[in-house]
């Protein structure tokens, strides 16, 4: 059997990496696709008062915010973002068995193992 770099801890690292980018993504295209489709769409929007504009905040808001910055720095991104999705579900637990809120914010979780245990020290050599 030939031998395999495949569970090289780099190759995992850069692979979630660009899962998580590639995913980041694909969020960040679909959640402004629907921002644009609510704000520019014919059906009327309206508010139920601020815990509506609270979970906006939040999701898609803070969700998008940390996707777009996560691709320049994992860390600071992935964190926006889970704290976004955290006080989202805090402010609306029914929504946590979405699926689709659940795929959106799985790029933040790949960017956090990224950025917190799995990207290059800034000191070491490469």
């Amino acid at each position: 059997m030939p031998y395999s770099n495949s569970h090289n801890p780099k190759n995992l690292s850069l692979s979630i990496r660009w899962a998580a980018r590639i995913l980041g993504s694909m969020s960040i295209l679909f959640l402004l696709f629907m921002i644009l489709g609510h704000i520019f769409g014919n059906e009327p929007q309206h508010f139920n008062g601020l815990l509506d504009i609270l979970v906006l905040a939040f999701f898609p808001g803070g969700l998008l915010i940390g996707l777009i910055v996560a691709l320049k720095s994992e860390k600071i991104g992935a964190t926006i973002a889970l704290i976004s999705m955290c006080v989202f579900f805090l402010l609306r637990p029914d929504t946590i068995t979405s699926y689709w809120i659940l795929g959106l914010f799985a790029p933040a979780v790949l960017f956090f193992v990224y950025g917190w245990w799995l990207q290059p020290k800034q000191g070491s050599a490469s």
